[in-house]
């Protein structure tokens, strides 16, 4: 049972076509304001948990809808901090909240790369140094009789004339019928198809 009757995380849950009580009202009123405050840059220093934990509520789904932006100014001394840490100029402590980029980690990426490439060397030089005489001594692949490749239908239906147009399941019939004694005999030799 809540301690506090005015409690809003703690009280009932109103059904929704409920009016507003008025401590409801004067709730949300000064919470309104505490949200205004927050994004003028005025965030009162004490406050009740309860309003804190709404005030970081609000403030992860204002910048979640992307309307959170920073001033100009800040922007602007943001991006040039940035800009002169990246090219290696000495950048005050106080002018930005910009965390610096330590040497031995700027260098971090180079030796990966470097590293990298050292070995992708070392491997081709031991594939160009290795004996490729496993491709050159399989022997040479006996030729095919015509019958087992494919090959154009054309011999076996020729020119088909328009009184005939519609015999297509007999065309197919002979095609088959080829095709299959080519293979009939590759296996009755024992060979693969």
């Amino acid at each position: 049972m809540p301690t506090n009757p005015d409690d809003m995380l703690d009280g009932r849950v109103p059904p929704p076509d409920e009016e507003a009580t008025p401590a409801e009202r004067a709730h949300a009123k000064t919470f309104a304001d505490l949200v205004d405050k927050t994004l003028a840059g005025r965030t009162p220093a004490a406050m009740s948990a309860d309003d804190r934990a709404l005030l970081e509520v609000a403030t992860v789904i204002r910048a979640a809808a992307g309307n959170a932006e920073l001033a100009t100014a800040k922007r602007t001394s943001i991006v040039e901090a940035a800009l002169r840490q990246g090219v290696g100029a000495k950048v005050p402590a106080t002018s930005s909240n910009v965390v610096p980029i330590s040497r031995a980690r700027a260098k971090a990426p180079w030796i990966i790369a470097a590293s990298s490439m050292a070995v992708a060397a070392a491997a081709l030089i031991l594939w160009l140094r290795a004996p490729h005489t496993a491709i050159l001594q399989q022997p040479a692949a006996a030729a095919l009789p015509d019958n087992y490749k494919s090959r154009p239908a054309d011999p076996l239906i020729g020119p088909i004339g328009r009184d005939h147009a519609g015999d297509a399941s007999a065309r197919l019939d002979t095609i088959f019928a080829d095709r299959l004694d080519g293979y009939r005999e590759l296996r009755m030799r024992g060979g693969k198809p």
